[in-house]
This record gives C-alpha cells, structure tokens and sequence, in this order.
C-alpha cells in the first residue's frame, strides 16, 4: 500500500490466520489502517477499523480504507478508537504497531539493504521516528546477522529523525536521558511522525546509542525542501516524514559528521500519494499551476482551504459560534459579503472533512433552532500550520 507498514502487517495477517481468525482490528487513522485493511482483504478476511473524528487523517490513506471494503466505525478520539479494538480482543485479531510480532516484520528492510551491499553495513542508517520501533527493529536486525555470522564487526552509525515540532526521542537523547518524557504533538506536516508519548521511545534511544548514533530533528521547511529534491533528483514521490531523513543527512553533511566515502541509507518510508495535498506546497507562487490543480482537484482540507473556508476557521479559532453570528463576522470584520445559506454550506463542508464539529442546539426567544460550531482538533492544527506556513490568502 506504500509504506513499510505493510512489512508488519504481513506478518500479523499471516498469524491472525495460523491462529485461526477470521477477521481483524486496530484504531487507526493512517497507514496502520490502509494496510491492515488491504491485507485482510488479500488473504479473505474481514476487516474493522475505529476512526478518531479529531486528530489527524490523511486524505489519500483515508481513500485507502474506504476503498478496500473494511467496516469503519467513527469514535470521538484516538484513544477510544484504541480502546474499542481492544475490546474486540477475544473475537478479532487486534494489530498494533508497538507488537512484537508487527515489529519483527518491519525489521527486514536492513535484511534487504545488507543483501544489495553484498552482505556488507552501510556507515549509516537515517530512519524516521515516531514511535521509535521501526529503527529500535533496523538495530535489532543488524545484531541478529552478527550473531549468525553474515555480519563481522558492526560499525553501523544509526540516525533517528523527528519533527522540530514534535521531538520527544531527539529530546531525551539531547538531555542524556533513559526516559522520553510524552509532549503534545505539535503542528507538523510530517503527520506520521508527530508522536507525543513515543512507546518504543526507550528502545529507540538505546538503539541510538549503542550505535554510537544520533538523534536529529529537522523544521518543517527543511523536510519540504528535502522532499523537493528527492523527487526532482531521484524521481522519487514521498510522503513528508519520509523525507526528514534526506533533511538530516544535509545537517550532518552542514556539522561535518559525514565523510564523502561513507555509505549512507536514508529510509524513506512511505509515497507521497498518500498526502497529495502536499503537491501544493511544491507549486507555491505558480499561479497558473496553482489555479489549474484547484479546477482538477476535489480537495477541501489542509494546505488549500478557499479564502472564506479560512475566514470560519479562524473566526472558531477565537471560540464557538452560530450561523448568523460567523456570517455577520464575515461581513464586517472580513469584507467577504455571501448569502447565509452559504455559510452553512461552507459548514457543513467544514464538517465533512473533520475540521468543524457542531457543538450544541440552543432555542432562541422565538423557538428556533440557534446551532453551535467549534473547531476540532484537526481544525485548529489545520489553520494553524496554514498560518505557519504563510498560505492563507
């Protein structure tokens, strides 16, 4: 489906059946999800995945679950959805990410690598982290050949890579720090890596250390000009946390830790058809490009929300409010002058794509209906990064 995901849930899918199951779960919003739901649907099994209404989805993922047929259940946040996979426990195979038996699946792209480097080590190994297993595993891996004799000696430098917004890995191994201390995810468009309370945080650094490795994070800015040069250079579409790890490599090139003879492997871990709606970025300040992809496209959220869609926005970024209320904001404080059924439309659009949430009914002193709105979380990520990123017109 596009990610290395796809390596673990392999191989859950694979013991799901051995065990003799005949459908599976997991709360997910992204690539978990996609691939969960592709894989059950390959080996005939059936599938069910609890979907938070805030937080963060990805367009082209979400397309993904819908597409392949599971049976998607909507619950109010990340932790219920969790929560209700979990309670499907003694009749479904429940998939996770921090298994272990997922996690010996996303191990073997290091098999892979040692294999094109004749049975050699590269000198370094740059992954993305967000919960820290997939590098911990990558680690895991390179002792296992050493045990078994593939490997001689391992001299192997491991590089983790998170988001500046969200960096709790990088954090601990700065204090020289065991522990990873949870933060709340911040506004980053390396969505998949924007893990607050990392649960293989402690492995990951371990790993990272043992290695005599490192701990990087890079800005927003950074990992959208490394995911420009990946696919201007190398042809190659990815996703943004993909691409942090093209964005270490030119700051431990800019620090002098790499020598021009070393072996490199930066892990790109998921496509860019993922999260189309960063394409948009690419093009910024190509008006003609810009105005064809908004004829082309059928997309609401994230990077290009129309003007008036924005104005609601940041109108419920100051705090809830009714119809009449944001239509008369529109108008005086705004200067956009549209008809009230319209700002109902852009509402329910609003709604639609998990930005706005309808909050309460209130009757009015002539027993009408006086409708509340509010922002949900994806909302007030959403116009903050549009904000951050200078793309609000």
């Amino acid at each position: 489906t596009g990610s290395f995901i796809d390596r673990g849930t392999a191989v859950e899918v694979t013991v799901a059946k051995e065990r003799g199951f005949d459908s599976l779960c997991c709360g997910s919003t992204g690539n978990l999800a996609a691939s969960l739901v592709a894989y059950a649907a390959r080996a005939g099994l059936e599938s069910n995945v609890f979907i938070a209404e805030t937080g963060n989805v990805d367009t082209g993922k979400f397309y993904q679950i819908l597409a392949y047929g599971a049976n998607v259940t909507v619950v109010k946040n990340h932790e219920v959805a969790l929560a209700r996979a979990d309670a499907e426990r003694d009749h479904s195979y429940v998939v996770n990410e921090y298994s272990s038996i997922f996690l010996e699946g996303v191990k073997t792209p290091i098999f892979e690598i040692c294999e094109q480097l004749l049975w050699n080590a590269p000198d370094w190994v740059i992954v993305p982290m967000g919960n820290g297993g997939h590098l911990s595993m990558i680690w895991k891996g390179l002792r296992e050949f050493q045990e078994i004799g593939i490997l001689d000696d391992i001299e192997t430098r491991i590089v983790g890579v998170q988001s500046a917004d969200c960096a709790p890995i990088v954090d601990a191994f700065a204090r020289g720090s065991d522990t990873v201390s949870p933060t709340s995810s911040g506004s980053t468009i390396a969505l998949d890596i924007g893990v607050g309370n990392p649960s293989c945080g402690h492995t990951a650094l371990r790993a990272i250390r043992e290695s005599n490795g490192l701990a990087l994070s890079v800005s927003d800015k950074d990992i959208l000009d490394a995911l420009s040069s990946i696919a201007k250079l190398e042809g190659v579409f990815v996703e943004p946390a993909s691409a942090t790890t093209v964005a270490a490599l030119h700051q431990l090139v800019r620090l002098n830790e790499i020598d021009s003879s070393d072996s490199i492997v930066c892990i790109i871990t998921g496509m860019g058809l993922k999260y189309p709606e960063i394409a948009r970025l690419l093009i910024k300040g190509q008006s003609k490009l810009e105005h064809l992809l908004s004829r082309v496209e059928d997309r609401k959220f994230t990077t290009e929300i129309g003007r008036t869609k924005q104005q609601i926005l940041q109108i419920l970024l100051g705090g809830e409010s009714y119809g009449y209320g944001i239509w008369m904001n529109l108008k005086e404080e705004c200067g956009i002058v549209i008809k009230i059924p319209s700002v109902y439309q852009h509402l329910s659009e609003l709604r639609s794509i998990g930005l706005v949430n309808q909050t309460r009914i209130e009757s009015t002193f002539d027993n009408r209906k006086r409708r509340y709105y509010a922002l949900t979380e994806e909302g007030r990520r959403t116009i903050k990064q549009l904000t951050k990123l200078g793309l609000r017109s």
